[in-house]
């Protein structure tokens, strides 16, 4: 023992650590993160497919609204590569990579000053899912659902 009362460490004792198992702590990260991190990207865009479902939805009520306002008939089109959309007034947004934009039966929709459309979905699809966006023809109402 010392003047202070602790034990004075033996001549072979190790201190700290070694650089391998230092490597060990470091390949251990690296394999734990290499099996999360594909869930991680899933996770992302499976947000960012919710996202742009929710801005698609908004931008169609928007153009109704426009064409309700106008009076007149207003156009909703998806982009032909299915990556981007724009309306009649000239506004348009490309979409996340790693998704895409189907619409059915026809790539644009029209409202007319009565509220009502030419009717039709969006879907949004990407990594294994869809997200669609129904607008009824009689009525011109977006709804959004989970596929």
């Amino acid at each position: 023992m010392s003047a202070t009362g602790e034990q004075e460490p033996r001549a072979g004792a190790q201190r700290g650590t070694t650089l391998i198992e230092a490597l060990v702590v470091v390949a251990i990260t690296a394999l734990v993160s290499l099996v999360g991190f594909p869930r991680l990207q899933q996770g992302l865009l499976t947000l960012a497919q919710r996202q742009t479902a929710a801005v698609v939805a908004a931008r169609l009520e928007e153009t109704r609204a426009d064409a309700m306002r106008a009076d007149g008939r207003a156009v909703f089109a998806i982009a032909a590569d299915g990556r981007g959309f724009g309306d009649s007034s000239g506004a348009g947004a490309r979409i996340p990579s790693g998704l895409r934009l189907v619409a059915r039966p026809l790539a644009a929709i029209a409202f007319h000053g009565d509220g009502s459309s030419s009717g039709g979905s969006i879907r949004v699809v990407g990594g294994g899912r869809a997200v669609a966006i129904h607008v009824a023809s009689t009525t011109g109402v977006v709804t959004v659902v989970s596929e």
